[in-house]
Order: C-alpha cells, then sequence, then structure tokens
C-alpha cells in the first residue's frame, strides 16, 4: 500500500481566558494529505502558487489576512492539486473547567489522542511532518506523542513524524493556509471578519473529515469507538440512553437537587461522549464541579447519597471504583461496579450478622433483630452470607 504524507498545521494556541484579545475560541488542526506518488506535482503546484501571490515569502494565512477576495482565489488553486485534508477542530469554551484539560500538557495530550487515532486509523502507512520554526509547543508535543507510540515505518529508516521548515515546504504551508481559512467559519473572532464568506463549503471537495471536539451528548454516536478494545457498543447504548432519558425527563425541573443531580450527570456524560483518558471520575472533582456551578460544597457522603445514589435510583447506570464514577461502557466497568459494591455490602452484612447473633444469645433468643417483617429480605440476604 502506498505511503501517504501528512503535513500539518494549525490556527489557535493554547489559553481559555476569552476576554482576552487574541485568545482564539478554537483550536484547529489541518493535515493535508498526499499520496507519496503525487508530491512532486502538489509541491511544485503550491509553488508555482505561492510565487504568483506571494514571490518573496511564504503562503501563510496572516499575510493573506482579510482580502477574502484573494483567499478565495488562492484556495481554489490550491483545490485543483492531488491533496485531501483532515480537519480536528476543538471549541475550546466547550471545555469543562473542572475537566482537568484546560492545563497545557493535559489539553496537548488529550488533542494529540484524538488526531493520532484519527490518522493511524485511517491511513495504514503514513508520514506526518510539520514546522520546525518558532518551537510550536503543540507540535513539540505531537511529536513526542507519536515518538512514544510508534516505531520506523521500513527498515530504510523512514521516521513518522519529522519536522521541515516551512519556508522550504509549501506543502506545509498549504496546511497553514487551510487551517487560518477555515477558522472564518468556527472562530468567534475571526467569524466577525469572514464577511459573509464559507471556507467550509468552498473546500468541500477535498474535505475527508472535519472532526469537532469536544463531541456533545446530543450527536454522540456510540459505534464511533475503535480506540479501546474493552469498549461494547451495546453497553454503551444502553448507559447512555438511560441517561440522556433523565437528561429529558427532568430539563424542565424546579427541584434543587435534581438539578444538581443533571449537572453531574452533564459532567460524566462529557467525559463519556469524549472518550477521556481517565477512565474514573474521582468524587472530589466532581464536587468540584458542582461548586464551580454556584452550589454549596457538600461532603462526599451527602455527594453519593443525594447525587450518586438518586441518579441510580432513576435507572442512570453509574459505575464505580476506587477511583470515582463514570457512565460504563465496557463489561469491565460494570464488574467493577459490582466489585466496588461488593467490597461495601458483603462486610456490613457480615457486621449486621454479628450484631444479630450478639443480642439473640444474650436475650436466650428473646430478641431476634431480623424477624420482622420489614426485615425478610435482609434476614435472607444474612443467612446466605
Amino acid at each position: 500500500m502506498e505511503t501517504k504524507f501528512a503535513f500539518i498545521d494549525e490556527f489557535g494556541a493554547f489559553g481559555f481566558n476569552f476576554d482576552s484579545e487574541g485568545c482564539s475560541t478554537h483550536f484547529i488542526i489541518s493535515a493535508i494529505i498526499v499520496d507519496e506518488s503525487n508530491l512532486d506535482i502538489v509541491k511544485n503546484g503550491a509553488n508555482i502558487i505561492r510565487n504568483k501571490y506571494f514571490p518573496n515569502g511564504e503562503l501563510k494565512s496572516s499575510r493573506i489576512g482579510r482580502d477574502h477576495r484573494k483567499r478565495i482565489a488562492i484556495l481554489n488553486e490550491l483545490k485543483q492539486l492531488p491533496f485531501s485534508i483532515f480537519v480536528l477542530v476543538c471549541d475550546k469554551r466547550k471545555i469543562y473547567e473542572q475537566s482537568g484539560l484546560r492545563y497545557k500538557h493535559s489539553f496537548y495530550k488529550f488533542i494529540n489522542n484524538i488526531a493520532y487515532q484519527e490518522l493511524r486509523i485511517s491511513f495504514s502507512r503514513l508520514v506526518i511532518i510539520a514546522d520546525e520554526i518558532g518551537g510550536n509547543d503543540f507540535l513539540q508535543s505531537f511529536a513526542n506523542y507519536i515518538r512514544e507510540k510508534e516505531v520506523p515505518l521500513n527498515l530504510f529508516g523512514d521516521t513518522l513524524f519529522r519536522f521541515e521548515n516551512s519556508r522550504d515546504n509549501d506543502i506545509i504551508q498549504i496546511a497553514d493556509v487551510v487551517s487560518g481559512s477555515l477558522a472564518y467559519n468556527f472562530d468567534v473572532q475571526k467569524k466577525a471578519n469572514s464577511d459573509g464568506n464559507n471556507y467550509k463549503s468552498i473546500l468541500d471537495s477535498k474535505l475527508l473529515m472535519i472532526k469537532e471536539f469536544p463531541v456533545t451528548s446530543a450527536n454522540f454516536n456510540v459505534q464511533n469507538n475503535d480506540i479501546d478494545p474493552r469498549y461494547n457498543p451495546q453497553i454503551a447504548e444502553i448507559a447512555y440512553r438511560r441517561a440522556m432519558y433523565f437528561k429529558e425527563a427532568h430539563k424542565h425541573t424546579d427541584d434543587p437537587e435534581a438539578k444538581k443531580q443533571l449537572a453531574v450527570l452533564d459532567y460524566l456524560l462529557f467525559r463519556f461522549v469524549n472518550k477521556s483518558p481517565r477512565r474514573y471520575i474521582p468524587t472530589k472533582e466532581l464536587i468540584n464541579q458542582l461548586e464551580h456551578l454556584g452550589y454549596e460544597r457538600m461532603t462526599q457522603q451527602i455527594f453519593r447519597n443525594r447525587i450518586i445514589a438518586k441518579l441510580r435510583d432513576a435507572d442512570v447506570i453509574i459505575s464505580s471504583s476506587h477511583g470515582g464514577y463514570k457512565i460504563p461502557s465496557s463489561v469491565d466497568e460494570l464488574y467493577d461496579f459490582i466489585n466496588h459494591g461488593k467490597t461495601i455490602i458483603l462486610p456490613m452484612l457480615s457486621r449486621l450478622k454479628k450484631c444479630q447473633d450478639a443480642i439473640k444469645l444474650g436475650t436466650n433468643g428473646e430478641i431476634d433483630l431480623f424477624e420482622r417483617a420489614e426485615y425478610e429480605s435482609l434476614s435472607k440476604l444474612i443467612e446466605n452470607e
């Protein structure tokens, strides 16, 4: 199978102070995908277009600026070349403040994982090339991430990832222009200056995929998970539908407790549909999320009783372990729930039985704590313990 080359560049940067001028609302990664046999055609074609519009420098989105007539002309000429485009668009505004993804290392790791998985699933032989200029934090982190995952493509020593100077690589410059152009479709500040131009539509014939992150629970597809071998779409479907049913049934509630339960469920769903690298969410993190939303801080015991227990009572399936809580998507996670419950239930039954035996013995059988009708089911459990 022919090796494909992905030339990477991005728009935006890490940062979540959206009131600050220059802070992008979106982070966009574009990969220009070229068959090895078409490399020279695309390089030569891009070089001709660059010399036509910017004979004294690089073909860069920032140099085109708000000259939309020139941008459209350049994109229409670039479209004639034999390449395709993969795009990852991250709406940073939709990332929960308490999710752990608003730290640079975590943010890049998560974005790296999504981009890497999509590219590797789609292409079995792929060389990724990115701009080396400026010590770009994201691209450096992406390179390190891939090097941890991969080995050389073949015995001749071709590496999967390498940096090249964009001044000498016209295809990387295409990726820059594509990312900057699509920003006018997504980023709030750029959109305001788009003059009504739809660059997504202009590039439509070249787009293999625009992957948007975060996924919302409303448009989540349980079948779209080829990453975790333990993932079970049937389990995920059952758990997802029950969570969404609770949301729909309580969306107009005025009950303060139900609102808190919805807030926690929204957070669990965010992590579920976006395949968080951490399997379980600590109790403290969920309590912090409620406090961040303006609710009074509660103890872990009250949180378990009033939030998690009530959600489970309403048929929402929530797995738990020593690491916290999550909406399950595998059989293993269901067994985590059972095993975690077992460590709580069986010792408690044992203590109840010891109490019963001590009182029964001490009263010479006159008092049997579980002879009342309301304790019949509990008595059976203790007898079988």
